[in-house]
This record gives structure tokens, sequence and C-alpha cells, in this order.
């Protein structure tokens, strides 16, 4: 008996339309799910049919939904897209001024430099131009004090000499032999001290030896003559140590002059290597925020390449889940528009309500 239902059911297969079509909604899950419901109704034609609708109107509504939310999905990329696009034109000109003026800074920081460097080359020199005047005076002053403890030595040498030698007048033979004696040891000190012989000091020594000549006690006017000759050198020594100290007075007074003009152009010097590393400051300041600003804006082009590359493949990827799921509504649609027909025709047949019971 069962397997003549069985037969029946084959042979039913091969010839009924309907079992066909259920077969079909066999091949695919929404399919099951249409026969699972058919199933359940129990052949209720108006509730199947009633089933079928309200699905095709579910369907056509999500797909107008997601059509609507793929319209409105779309503008929203589109807009997003726009102002990545807008961000990015603008990180790109940006980017072209700040590298634009990047060498111009660069060029002006050297210059400033520069000056700085020659400023303050200009400033040492002028310490190293104090220095050597200073030397220089020190050494002048050494040899203006060496020239005048000479010149006052050779003046005491005269007046010891005068003296000596105007005792003579007034003194008696002994005396005037010690005297005499006097002058030469007087003369021989003289020479131990002075031993150079040039200027100043040989004349002083030749009037030392003129007044060692014994015919001088008897002699008065050769005496009065050699103390003559004596004082005569003595003003000529005062004149040259007058004259010696006015040109000291005036190596000073050049000296002072020189080292003021060089102190005077060190502190106008010294502020314009302070303004120009204010600005050498300012200006490294400035070329670091602008070659922070051209990173900055070199990564922003990044950034929004990348995001505009993000929203254009998150709009392909959606444009195509739309078109892969309305290919699937409109075969879902196809499927209960076939169903539809189906049972349109009326209720099954027995025959027809038996395999559908047993297809899975």
């Amino acid at each position: 008996m069962k397997l003549l239902v069985l037969l029946c059911i084959v042979t039913l297969t091969f010839a009924d339309s309907r079992i066909d079509f259920f077969n079909k909604l066999s091949q695919s899950d929404f399919g099951r799910t249409i026969l699972q419901t058919i199933q359940v109704q129990e052949n209720n034609v108006e509730r199947v049919l009633q089933f079928i609708r309200q699905l095709q109107v579910d369907i056509n509504a999500a797909q107008t939904e997601h059509t609507n939310y793929l319209q409105n999905r779309n503008g929203q990329i589109t807009q997003y897209i726009n102002e990545a696009d807008q961000a990015l034109a603008k990180a790109k000109q940006q980017k072209a001024q700040d590298e634009a003026q990047l060498p111009l800074k660069e060029e002006e920081l050297n210059d400033k430099r520069a000056q700085g460097e020659t400023k303050f080359a200009e400033k040492q020199r002028n310490l190293d131009r104090i220095a050597a005047l200073t030397a220089e005076r020190e050494e002048s002053k050494k040899a203006y004090d060496q020239r005048r403890t000479e010149i006052v030595g050779l003046l005491a040498a005269l007046n010891q000499g005068k003296k000596l030698i105007q005792q003579i007048k007034t003194g008696s033979v002994f005396t005037q032999q010690e005297i005499f004696a006097d002058i030469e040891h007087h003369h021989k000190k003289f020479v131990q001290r002075f031993p150079d012989r040039r200027g100043f000091n040989s004349l002083v020594s030749l009037s030392l030896a003129m007044a060692q000549d014994s015919t001088l006690k008897s002699d008065q006017s050769a005496l009065e003559r050699v103390v003559q000759v004596i004082e005569d050198l003595a003003d000529s020594l005062f004149q040259l140590q007058k004259q010696e100290m006015e040109a000291d007075d005036a190596r000073e007074a050049a000296f002072q002059q020189a080292i003021a003009r060089l102190e005077i152009a060190n502190q106008s010097l010294e502020g314009a290597v302070a303004y120009l590393h204010a600005q050498i400051l300012r200006l490294e300041q400035s070329l670091l925020e602008l070659q922070n600003d051209i990173a900055t804006q070199a990564q922003m082009v990044v950034n929004k390449q990348n995001e505009k590359t993000d929203w254009l493949n998150i709009q392909r990827d959606e444009t195509k889940s739309y078109g892969k799921q309305t290919e699937n509504r409109k075969s879902q649609l196809d499927l209960l528009g076939e169903t539809e027909n189906v049972f349109s025709n009326g209720p099954l047949t027995p025959e027809q309500q038996s395999f559908l019971q047993h297809l899975k």
C-alpha cells in the first residue's frame, strides 16, 4: 500500500506543474520559508494568498526603504567626499604656499646670521685692537718712565757736579784736592750707572770730566764756563723732560680717545648684535613653525586622500550590496508572484496537498 502511494506521488511529480513549482521552492531558503508557511495553512488558499501579498508588500517596502536609504547615503557620502576634496585642496594650497615661503625664510635667516657674525667679528676686532693699543700704551709708558728716570738721574748727576765745582771756589788747597777726588768718584759712579755713551749721557759725562781738570782751581773763568756748561746742559734736560712729558700726555690723550671711540663702537655693535640675535630667534621660530605646518599639511593631504578613498570604498560596497539585495528581492518577488499564480487557481488537490506535506 505504501509503495502504491509513493508510486502515485512520483507519477504526480512528473505530471503536475504545481508539484514542479513546489520542488522549485524547495531549492532555496526563501522558497522553503514559503513552503513551510503553505504547509501550516492546510490548503487555506485565502490565508496563503494573504501571506504572499503581505510578503510582497514587505519586500517592496524594504526595497523602497533601501533605495531611499542608498539615495540619502549617497548624498551624505558625496557631501563627505566634497568636504574631503575641499580640505584636500586647501591643505595642498597651504602646503604649496608654505613651501614657496620656506627658501625665502631660510635665506632671510642665513642673511641675519651672516650679519650677526659680521657684527660679532667686528666687535671682536675692536676688542683685539683695544688690547693691542693697551699693550702698546703700556710699552710707551714703560719707555717714558725709563726715560724720565734717566733724565732725573742725569739732572741729579749735573746738580751734584755743579755743587762740587762751586765748592772749589771757596775751598782750601787741601779741600780742593778732596773735592776733585769727589768729582772723580762721582764721575765714575755716573759712568757705571749710565754706561750708554750716546746723547745726553755723553754730554753729562763730558761735563763731569771737564770738572776734574786741576787747572780750574786757579782759573776762575774756566771754572765759571764749566758751571755754565753744566747749567745749560741742565736747562736742555729740563726742556727735554718737559717735551717728553708733553709727548706722553699727547700719547695718553690719543690712547684714551682711541679706546673711547672703540668702546662706543662696541656699545653700538653690542646693540646691533642683540637686535640681530632677537631677529634670528624670531626667524628660527617662524621657520620651525613653517616647517611644522608643511608637515601638518602633508599629513592632512594623506589623511584626506585616505578619507576620500574610504568613502568611495564605502559607497562602492553599499551600492554593490544594494544591487545584490535588489536582485535578491526581485527573485523573491518573482517566486511570490509565481506562488500567487499557483494558488489563484484554487486550492490544492489531495494529491498535491499530500505531496506538499511530505516535501521538506
